[in-house]
């Protein structure tokens, strides 16, 4: 057998080339890939961005579990919570929902809604079964923003709200909270946002926003002060009760009003005013037109403070600026003088009642006339269960003494002092007093007792003396005696014989004395004419032959 009997025909192979695109084969693949498309699409059109909240503690927050809601809708979730880069707080991780990424501004405000008691009430209370969660105001800045802070306490005020935001700054160490109202009168027209205390220079910091209308009462000149609780004022004109609204009685409250000059020019936002303590040290704040002068008083001026009123004939013209007003190193002779300066503020403005605005000087010249004519001042008693004093302005009286060390101090012109009133009184109680302590009452005293106990010696023989039988048979006896008495007094009676002869008488003897008064006249005249004949003439004697 030959070699090519024993080789095979070998099968020639078919290359058949398919098309370069298998519709069946691709179609599923691609319709997976567009419907992945379409579910991205659908998350990511319905998946709003992720924010980042700042927070100062994470108490009641919880992955997954605690929402976010805006008008009580729910837009949000909290996803993960983490301690923040610096250390102060807790970074909270939320992813929101796409129908609020418009609203997430510059100026969103967010806050956490829980159980809370407050001057607004009590609020929160469904959170306690349901959980605390956090809120949100929308903001309306062209600025997008994706970080924000948390606030524990709700915003007092909305964004969208009509109004105007101020800022006040006071030195007080009284701090209000946020939510407290800000007052026109009795009228809620505010209520105040942020407030804190800067220990740098001890001052208070507000921030209020007043609500529309009421920001139209807003302007430069307006004043602010701060109203706490229930304020009693007891002064010379009775007990003054100021009782703020409820809510300014629990939390205090920030008053505002228009002063009598006006409301002045409108103010922007954020325009910073003044905060002062009270009404009543708003309306002792000196004027432009304030003039003072300082008296001395060798009083005490305990109860007479700063802002205390000064009258005259009861007219509130002033008000003390400072007490004590001592140049420097003139309280070294305290104890050498004894007396105590005082700055007194005159408002001229306080004097023109119902009447135009008159020149300064004009009053000035008048106060000065005054006070050469005897105008002097004089510590007196506002109220005599607080110990409150005032001074009074009067003409003194005549021969009533004047105190005036100096003419003027530290450039101010010195009004005399004198004492009246109470203190006069009470000065004069002091020297009787004294007087009645220099009399001897203990040496009296000592008399008193003797004389006492002599008398009671006296009073105890003469218990025994009535005590004894003759000293009390006297009464009958006496008795027998004026009966005696009686029946011979019966017996001179004009009805009994012996008036009658005794009648008889003495008509007799009067009878003789009448014959006898002519003997007794001669007699008087001449006492020798029972002797010698009246009428002759007196023998001459003879002599011898």
């Amino acid at each position: 057998m030959s070699q090519s009997d024993n080789q095979t025909p070998q099968a020639t192979a078919t290359v058949k080339r398919n098309p370069p695109f298998n519709v069946l084969v691709w179609i599923i693949p691609v319709l997976a890939l567009l419907t992945g498309a379409w579910l991205l699409f659908q998350h990511l059109r319905h998946t709003g961005p992720e924010i980042t909240l700042y927070i100062k503690d994470a108490d009641g927050i919880e992955i997954n579990t605690t929402t976010i809601k805006v008008m009580n809708v729910t837009v949000g979730k909290v996803t993960a919570i983490k301690i923040s880069p610096d250390e102060k707080g807790v970074q909270i991780k939320a992813q929101m929902t796409a129908d609020v990424k418009n609203m997430l501004r510059k100026d969103t405000q967010f806050w956490i809604v829980k159980p809370r008691i407050d001057q607004s009430g009590i609020t929160g209370l469904n959170t306690l079964v349901s959980g605390s969660y956090i809120a949100f105001t929308p903001g309306h800045s062209k600025e997008r923003a994706e970080t924000f802070t948390v606030a524990d306490l709700p915003p007092v005020t909305a964004i969208s709200q009509s109004g105007i935001r101020l800022r006040l700054k006071g030195h007080s160490d009284k701090l209000l909270n946020p939510g407290s109202p800000v007052l026109y009168g009795d009228i809620s027209a505010g209520q105040i946002e942020k407030a804190y205390f800067d220990p740098k220079d001890n001052s208070v910091h507000y921030q209020i926003y007043i609500n529309s209308p009421y920001d139209s009462l807003i302007g430069d000149k307006v004043k602010f002060w701060l109203q706490t609780g229930l304020q009693v004022t007891a002064s010379g004109g009775g007990v003054h009760i100021d009782s703020a609204p409820i809510p300014a009685l629990l939390s205090g409250a920030i008053v505002f009003k228009t002063m009598f000059e006006g409301k002045g020019n409108p103010v922007a936002n954020n325009t910073e005013f003044t905060l002062y303590n009270s009404e009543r040290e708003l309306d002792n704040l000196p004027t432009n037109r304030a003039q003072y002068y300082v008296v001395f008083f060798q009083q005490s001026v305990r109860g007479l403070s700063v802002g205390a009123p000064v009258e005259y004939q009861g007219i509130n013209i002033g008000s003390v600026a400072d007490i004590p007003y001592f140049a420097p190193n003139d309280s070294h002779k305290l104890f050498q003088h004894g007396w105590i300066p005082v700055r007194l503020r005159i408002e001229p403005g306080r004097m023109e009642i119902n009447a135009g605005k008159q020149d300064d000087k004009i009053w000035q010249q008048q106060i000065q006339q005054a006070l050469n004519l005897g105008l002097s001042a004089s510590l007196e008693k506002d109220n005599l269960i607080t110990g409150s004093q005032y001074i009074s302005l009067s003409q003194a009286q005549a021969g009533e003494s004047l105190f005036k060390p100096v003419p003027q101090y530290q450039g101010y012109t010195v009004i005399s002092s004198t004492h009246t009133g109470l203190d006069m009184i009470q000065n004069q109680l002091t020297a009787l007093l004294a007087k009645m302590n220099k009399l001897p009452i203990e040496n009296t005293m000592k008399q008193l007792d003797i004389t006492l106990a002599q008398l009671k010696t006296t009073l105890a023989s003469a218990d025994r003396l009535l005590s004894q039988n003759k000293t009390q048979q006297l009464p009958a006896e006496l008795a027998a005696t004026l009966k005696e008495l009686r029946t011979t007094l019966q017996g001179v009676s004009s009805t009994s014989p012996l008036y009658s002869d005794i009648q008889q008488t003495l008509k007799s003897i009067d009878s003789t004395l009448k014959d006898a008064q002519p003997t007794l006249k001669t007699l008087k005249q001449q006492p020798n004419a029972l002797i010698f004949n009246r009428r002759g003439h007196d023998p001459e004697p003879k002599g011898a032959r």
